[in-house]
């Protein structure tokens, strides 16, 4: 079944020159202004890849999705359109009368359930010019191009990372350039950030504060599922002690004997717990966004029936998450729960 979309999470590929590096701080410069995107651009076989949305939004392009054929097809209010297959080397111009292919210096295709696509290909199609300035690092797009306004994006963007860095020392929950990074990346750059020594409080590493941070959110969003708990986050860990636990990237999510058969977590996620016994335990899983939220879900403490059934479970609830944004707590709330610590970030 077909299904048309506005591709707020996809993503395309433009051809730019070969010395342009994968950590390129690189923007796209359109119709007068510097594009907002959910994801910053990086390099794909020296090409850079950026969300489809400048497509749909930005170049006001009709894109539709068919899952099926897994297939992209764009196109615009004169009649144009093109197709474009995962994995194909030919981008199609099916427009009325029209039967030839565009050969493509990218393929099409999937990357953390994100499509991508050449732009400059699909641009240029289009009728659209496409320019570099090497010098900003920006892809061009279009007529009119105002270098000044590139520098005051600059200063707005410099302005704008300065007034999100934490007070508590975990400026890393804001770093917005990893959300388009791949799951591995974000895993690992997670994993260094929570080993490292709070800066902020001694003797403590930044996975414990983000963690008492997250238990804190947690609670101002209403989520435990005893309601004084929620009006008291340190109820429990007072009596119990807060537990921190880590579930790395490539465990296992079920109880298969055959290890290689079993599916695996694909991000790391930090588990929180407290309570008097596994029948009264308050706890949840989550891992980052990087803009000041984490995506969280509640794995059950007790299965019931076969591992295959298990895992189906377990597919569910982690495909299902929801999310919550962290709080502005201050020094002192965190200090409270630090000193509640039962099991450590490790």
């Amino acid at each position: 079944m077909k299904k048309k979309f506005i591709l707020g999470a996809s993503i395309l590929a433009l051809a730019l020159p070969t010395f342009v590096t994968a950590n390129s701080n690189i923007r796209i410069w359109m119709k007068g202004e510097v594009i907002k995107s959910d994801v910053a651009p990086y390099i794909y076989q020296e090409r850079t890849m950026v969300p489809l949305r400048v497509i749909s939004e930005n170049l006001g392009k009709e894109v539709i999705w068919d899952g099926d054929k897994r297939s992209v097809n764009i196109k615009d209010e004169k009649g144009n359109e093109f197709s474009l297959l995962i994995g194909g080397k030919f981008m199609e111009d099916i427009s009325a009368n029209v039967d030839r292919k565009i050969e493509l210096d990218a393929p099409a295709l999937i990357k953390d359930d994100r499509t991508f696509v050449p732009l400059r290909a699909i641009a240029e199609a289009f009728g659209e010019r496409v320019d570099w300035d090497k010098d900003k690092r920006v892809v061009v797009i279009g007529e009119g191009y105002d270098t000044n306004k590139i520098k005051e994006e600059k200063t707005r963007y410099l302005q704008e990372k300065k007034e999100v860095l934490d007070p508590l020392g975990l400026d890393y929950l804001y770093n917005k350039d990893m959300a388009g990074k791949s799951d591995e990346e974000k895993s690992n750059y997670e994993k260094r950030m929570r080993e490292m020594p709070s800066k902020v409080f001694k003797g403590y590493k930044n996975g414990e504060v983000e963690g008492c941070l997250a238990w804190l959110s947690f609670a101002k969003a209403g989520q435990f599922f005893e309601s004084e708990l929620n009006k008291n986050p340190y109820l429990n860990p007072r009596k119990d002690g807060l537990g921190i636990g880590v579930t790395e990237r490539g465990e296992s999510m079920s109880g298969f004997d055959d290890y290689e058969k079993d599916e695996k977590f694909k991000r790391e996620l930090l588990g929180l717990n407290s309570g008097p016994c596994m029948a009264g335990l308050e706890h949840f899983d989550y891992y980052l966004n990087f803009d000041g939220t984490f995506n969280y879900f509640m794995l059950p403490l007790h299965y019931q029936g076969t591992a295959p059934e298990m895992l189906k479970e377990v597919k569910n609830i982690v495909a299902h998450p929801k999310k919550i944004k962290f709080i502005k707590a201050d020094k002192s709330e965190i200090e409270k729960l630090l000193k509640t610590l039962d099991t450590h970030y490790d």
